[in-house]
Parts: structure tokens; C-alpha cells; sequence
């Protein structure tokens, strides 16, 4: 009876070595570099405060981004992202580590990602705005890009991405504050104060992910 009992022991130990070698081998085949073009649209919200004054943030932007990143598994890819994001009149250009956790190996599976990193300037407007009488973001600053979607798999090699997407960037905000009652305003053509300011943006974003 104990000997029967052990060879069945041992016959239940061979099959679960079996298939964690399986599993094994597939993870270590699933690793491979990929690579992924995605393009979010995303509108400014919350209240921007500076100089006594409250403005909500209406800005709309835009962003490309390219990542090339390392897929240990079905399930974790970490990289790195180059995106360029332009607003009405001016535009940033970040530069983030990447990752994505996809939750199931299905070939519909929701995911999750973050990028974050170091935006630099790529061109700005000096005139303040004609509504607004501000100039939003002129300066460079940290970045977060991070959002919650599905992936479809259409293939073995390609899958699309669609996702609610959020955006934080850190910069600055100018605009031209009086010194006493009768000096000219100039808030129309300049500038003469400037506030670092976070901008918070929420939207959607598609993209490809292919190897």
C-alpha cells in the first residue's frame, strides 16, 4: 500500500515538473522585444490658480508616442517612450520609462501603463493668449502619462490598444500683472510674472503593439 501511494506521489511530481518546464519554456519563447505606436487625445481639467486668478484648464492636446520595450511574458513589458505632445501653441517633447501589465493572457485582456519621465520644450508662443492673456507652458518639466484599457489580439504578432488616458505635466505659467493702477496694461502682448503650475489632462488613447 505505501508503495503504491509513492509511485503515485511520484507519478503526480513528474507531471507538475512536466508542465512547469512547459510553462517555462513557453514564458522564456514569449520574451522578445516589441514595439508600440499609440495616439491619445486629451482635454485639460481642474482649476489653474496663480496671480489671485482662477482660470479652468480648456487646453486640448495631442500626443505621438513610440515605445520600444522588452516583453518578459505575456504580461509585463517595461521600455522606453518617446512621444511629442502639442498643445494649441506650444509643444513638448517627453522622454519616460514605459510599462504595461496586461492582467490575463487572453486575446481580450484588460491592461494598465504608466510612462513617466522628463518633458522638454519643443517650441512656444512668447505672445500670451487672446482670451486668457496667459502663456501655458513655456518651460520643461517632469511628466506622467498612465491609463487603464483593453488589448485585442489580432494576431500572434500585432494587438490593438484602446484606453482612458491621463496626462500630468509639470511647467510653468506667464502672464503680465500690473505694478500700480496707472501703469499701461500690457497682458495683451506680454508677459511679466511666471508660476510653475501642474496641467492635468484626461482623454483616450489607441495604439498597436507589434513585433
Amino acid at each position: 500500500m505505501k508503495k503504491t501511494i509513492f509511485f503515485i506521489g511520484l507519478f503526480v511530481l513528474s507531471l507538475f515538473t512536466v508542465k512547469a518546464q512547459t510553462m517555462f519554456q513557453s514564458r522564456h519563447y514569449n520574451s522578445h522585444f516589441m514595439f508600440q505606436s499609440s495616439l491619445s487625445f486629451n482635454a485639460g481639467v481642474g482649476e489653474l490658480n496663480f496671480g489671485g486668478r482662477h482660470l479652468q484648464n480648456k487646453i486640448p492636446n495631442y500626443c505621438i508616442d513610440q515605445v520600444i520595450a522588452y516583453e518578459f511574458n505575456p504580461y509585463v513589458n517595461l521600455g522606453v517612450d518617446l512621444g511629442v505632445n502639442i498643445w494649441r501653441k506650444t509643444a513638448f517633447i517627453p522622454v519616460a520609462l514605459h510599462l504595461t501589465v496586461t492582467f490575463m493572457d487572453y486575446k481580450v485582456a484588460p491592461m494598465w501603463y504608466m510612462n513617466a519621465g522628463y518633458s522638454f520644450k519643443w517650441y512656444v508662443s512668447s505672445k500670451p493668449e487672446k482670451m486668457t492673456r496667459v502663456v501655458y507652458g513655456s518651460k520643461p518639466g517632469p511628466y506622467l502619462n498612465t491609463g487603464l484599457g483593453v488589448k485585442l489580439q489580432l494576431s500572434e504578432k500585432v494587438s490593438l490598444i484602446f484606453a482612458a488616458d491621463y496626462k500630468m505635466q509639470y511647467s510653468t505659467i506667464q502672464y503680465y500683472e500690473r505694478e500700480n493702477e496707472i501703469e499701461y496694461d500690457y497682458s495683451m502682448v506680454a508677459t511679466n510674472r511666471t508660476q510653475n503650475m501642474f496641467y492635468h489632462f484626461v482623454g483616450m488613447k489607441v495604439g498597436v503593439l507589434y513585433w
